[in-house]
């Protein structure tokens, strides 16, 4: 017997451990951020929206990145919304809420997102340096081992609030979008807003990442990753470690 349970414990502790899949059209910021997160000890897999749906039935994520720019495939956006659903872990990055998802049918519904060209506050893209601010200091997503190499006055936009000094990750230069509108009251948790100031106008505003529970699963987004020196900046990478091992029970 005690033979049985000892090689029932060798094959447990041999199993592989899940991997973090990556799904992306654009594999350079993905392989990047793949780089990154494989020297915190993860196995990562890029892969396009039909080579992961080729195997889906035959995977089980430790968690799914989305960075996709165009509009989703009909059957990647009907899984992904299922699998957060049935309790997986959904990290949605930069384009995977952009102005190109208002041509998938359940994605920005399923967020709680409204992305609009025509209807005030408007969709908006600018470029150029990004703080990333720290709305939720005492979230285990945005203190766990993340250093704020700054601290900058920041105003949150959610109203009546007054100016305040936060903690701030840099990143020098980068795309940015203004007006990601919540359409789901204050079922999301903000973790980060953004500062930015081009050609003299500075904007604040409570979008830059947040979690939301959905089903039996999490949804987290973070705006942060046009380019894939994004993802070199230790303190963003670390913040991205941390959403992947949140546990809601235990780590507030």
């Amino acid at each position: 017997m005690r033979t049985i349970v000892m090689a029932g414990m060798l094959l447990v502790t041999s199993l592989p451990a899940q991997r973090l899949y990556l799904v992306t059209e654009d594999p350079g910021p993905m392989k990047a951020l793949g780089a990154v997160l494989e020297r915190h000890g993860y196995r990562t897999a890029v892969e396009s929206e039909q080579e992961f749906l080729a195997h889906k039935n035959e995977s089980s994520p430790k968690a799914i990145f989305v960075y996709v720019h165009k509009p989703l495939e009909a059957a990647m956006e009907d899984y992904l919304i299922s699998y957060a659903e049935d309790g997986g872990r959904l990290i949605i990055l930069h384009h995977g809420i952009a102005s190109s998802k208002v041509n998938n049918k359940r994605w920005l519904p399923f967020l709680g997102i409204r992305i609009s060209r025509e209807v005030e506050p408007k969709w908006l893209v600018l470029r150029g340096a990004y703080q990333l601010v720290n709305l939720n200091p005492r979230h285990y997503v945005t203190s766990h081992n993340v250093i704020y190499p700054a601290s900058v006055s920041y105003t949150p936009t959610d109203a009546p609030s007054t100016e305040q000094q936060v903690q701030a990750i840099e990143i020098p230069d980068t795309e940015i979008f203004l007006n990601q509108v919540f359409t789901d009251g204050r079922r999301k948790t903000v973790l980060f807003g953004f500062k930015t100031t081009i050609d003299g106008k500075t904007y604040m505003q409570d979008r830059a990442g947040w979690t939301v529970e959905t089903g039996k699963g999490h949804v987290f987004y973070f705006q942060p990753g046009h380019f894939g020196r994004d993802f070199d900046n230790p303190g963003y990478a670390q913040v991205l470690v941390n959403a992947i091992e949140w546990k809601p029970d235990s780590q507030r």
